[in-house]
């Protein structure tokens, strides 16, 4: 085998295992954006690799546990419930009131474990609108 056609080969070979790299890497984190509902129906879809959804945060249902820090709360929508555990620090605008935003996926017991929560927060520029700061 001469130069060429092992240069040639170990081209393909890179190119070969930087496709799968990215195929792969691609397919763990593609989840899909489902409504309470939806993700209630697909919760034991073990072709989901994970859940995005939005709702209000039930705040009679919320423990804290700062030592661990563990937060456990239900999420809904006015009509259907999911339990969320979030295993980090509570953010801080938590307890606004505001919509959140929960990614991660089902557990055996129906739980959603929850490996990131983000808080919505609306625009600076919607409350100049709504006090009339612009015309």
């Amino acid at each position: 085998m001469n130069n060429r056609a092992r240069l040639i080969l170990a081209v393909l070979i890179i190119i070969g295992a930087v496709g799968y790299l990215i195929y792969f890497g691609m397919q763990q984190g593609v989840g899909q954006i489902l409504t309470i509902e939806e993700a209630l129906q697909k919760k034991y879809d073990s072709n989901i690799s994970f859940i995005q959804m939005e709702g209000q945060v039930n705040y009679d249902t919320v423990t804290f546990e700062p030592n661990k820090p563990l937060i456990t709360f239900d999420i809904t929508n006015d009509k259907s419930n999911i339990t969320v555990i979030f295993k980090d620090v509570k953010p801080d605008n938590f307890d606004s009131g505001y919509p959140i935003i929960i990614e991660g996926r089902f557990q055996e017991d129906g739980k959603f474990s929850a490996d990131k929560l983000l808080v919505k927060c609306p625009s600076k520029y919607e409350e100049e609108n709504e006090a009339g700061g612009e015309t």
